[in-house]
């Protein structure tokens, strides 16, 4: 089903159970429904799940311009509004956790539980990226994406996980055959990457909030996490020991069952 913002039509699936209390999931940079994996499945046996395709992605529009976490906030909001459903849990992962920021900040009374995941509330914070981390994240704009992927995967996965699921890079080439990203839609994605902030604003968040982190994380240090868990009043912080950035696909189990106990 799509839902339209600013003439952008966002695409998003409705799942799980009908009766289950409502969860939004938000994927990073690049990533589409299908990136949710397994996950979203096992989600669905609680939840009502609401997973978009962020403008750039996917089966939703593709804008020229330089995007902003707030607009693709607002995108979320329509979803919400097209599906009928007033409020919910959210879960963003990486830049997912970035639109869930500006979601919460912008339309606190539909949030009801907040988690964010491997993310932060600025560039400014934690160290800043080696600058070959910089230049292999940038490859996708010359590389084609299969070789961008193979260059990037490393990057967001931890090197045990990668030595024990090889055939991860495999699957997320033929996701990447069949919604390929064009490089207007990368070079969109990335700007609202750089240009989120939200640090002066998160102290008045109101909505129960918990942090995740894979302490492994080589995208984004885990020192972010610890920075939005003490300035979100009461939020709460779990570090996954071992874990690298896209936890979703490292842990789905773990995430799973952090969701339940903390949404449920």
């Amino acid at each position: 089903m799509f839902a339209r913002n600013q003439n952008t039509r966002i695409y998003y699936e409705l799942g799980g159970r009908e009766d289950g209390p409502p969860l939004l999931l938000l994927r990073g940079l690049t990533r589409t429904i299908q990136h949710w994996g397994p996950l979203l499945d096992d989600l669905g046996a609680d939840f009502r799940t609401i997973a978009i395709d962020n403008r750039g992605v996917g089966h939703s529009d593709k804008p020229f311009g330089i995007y902003s976490t707030a607009t693709m906030a607002d995108d979320a909001a329509a979803v919400l509004e097209h599906a009928g459903i007033a409020g919910a849990a959210v879960f963003g992962i990486s830049l997912g956790g970035a639109i869930a920021q500006q979601f919460a900040l912008r339309h606190p009374q539909r949030v009801r539980r907040l988690v964010l995941g491997c993310t932060r509330a600025s560039g400014k914070d934690g160290p800043p990226p080696k600058l070959s981390t910089v230049l292999t994240l940038l490859s996708g704009l010359w590389l084609p994406e299969a070789r961008a992927l193979e260059r990037t995967t490393p990057l967001v996965l931890s090197p045990e996980f990668l030595r024990e699921h090889p055939e991860i890079v495999g699957e997320w080439q033929q996701l990447a055959e069949r919604f390929p990203t064009r490089r207007r839609a990368l070079i969109g994605q990335l700007g609202a990457v750089l240009r989120h902030d939200t640090r002066a604003r998160l102290g008045t968040i109101a909505a129960p909030t918990l942090v995740i982190s894979g302490d492994a994380d080589r995208l984004i240090d885990v020192a972010c996490s610890h920075a939005l868990a003490a300035v979100i009043p009461g939020a709460r912080l779990e570090l996954l020991p071992g874990a690298g950035h896209d936890i979703p696909a490292e842990r789905p189990r773990e995430i799973a069952a952090l969701l339940r106990e903390f949404c449920l």
